[in-house]
């Protein structure tokens, strides 16, 4: 269960979601939040159940997806980083009543909940606010057409270098012979989600890999022997790489 927390900070999340609001004005914003502490792996949201607000990342890692309604095969659609949203598609919809995704959490994370009601008298006072909103569904539609187009037509072993690749800008800690190590709590079975091909093809993707010196593992994490490789292999425009940064 979430705690409610009463003391932690979250001017930065809320400055990196609403760059367009003065700082007194996302002061008024933090005092209409409740501020939620998730342990590590515990759902947010569920899909299908009542939605009654939205949700913004400030500390940690979450994850958002959908089961197949034949199947109930989890499909991990994206992350969610500090400063990004979950909940805005039924809040706009209106029509809406019922959560789209699940959102659970990867590490220990701590979010704002904004109810309904509150977010959009606060919006139809701040209209200016929008345009952040907006950017933001902007760059999930672009990252949603690119998506779809790229796993339809590319390889795993493509998909999976831009996946390594993006993860490794935002989260590796380069290493002095230029290799970058990347240490992130992803299950196998997170990664295979993410990429939407089964855990057996994930493995053999990424011992094809190692056998090419592009990456090695290690206890804990994995290392990026050659990104100059991974970008071959990739071929992304720089574009859609930085999208794809800022929504891992």
């Amino acid at each position: 269960m979430p705690k409610v927390v009463y003391k932690e900070p979250v001017a930065q999340c809320l400055a990196q979601a609403f760059p367009s609001l003065s700082e007194e004005e996302r002061g008024k914003l933090e005092r209409l939040a409740m501020i939620l502490r998730f342990d590590a792996d515990e759902l947010v949201a569920q899909e299908n159940a009542y939605f009654s607000g939205v949700y913004l990342v400030c500390r940690g890692l979450v994850y958002i997806g959908k089961y197949s309604p034949r199947t109930q095969e989890k499909r991990v659609l994206r992350f969610l980083a500090p400063g990004e949203w979950y909940g805005l598609e039924p809040f706009f919809l209106g029509r809406a009543q019922v959560n789209l995704q699940f959102a659970r959490t990867i590490v220990e994370s701590t979010l704002l909940f904004f109810d309904t009601a509150t977010f959009r008298a606060f919006l139809d006072h701040h209209p200016h606010a929008m345009r952040d909103v907006c950017r933001w569904f902007a760059r999930e539609v672009a990252m949603l057409e690119f998506k779809l187009t790229r796993e339809a037509t590319e390889s795993a072993d493509r998909n999976l270098a831009l996946l390594l690749l993006a993860l490794g800008n935002k989260y590796g800690e380069t290493q002095e012979d230029g290799s970058v190590f990347l240490k992130l709590p992803l299950t196998r079975q997170t990664m295979a989600e993410l990429l939407g091909v089964s855990v057996e093809t994930l493995m053999r993707v990424l011992r094809r890999f190692r056998e090419r010196g592009y990456v090695r593992t290690e206890r804990g994490g994995l290392v990026i022997r050659s990104k100059e490789k991974l970008e071959d292999l990739a071929s992304t425009p720089e574009l859609y790489l930085d999208l794809i940064e800022e929504t891992l």
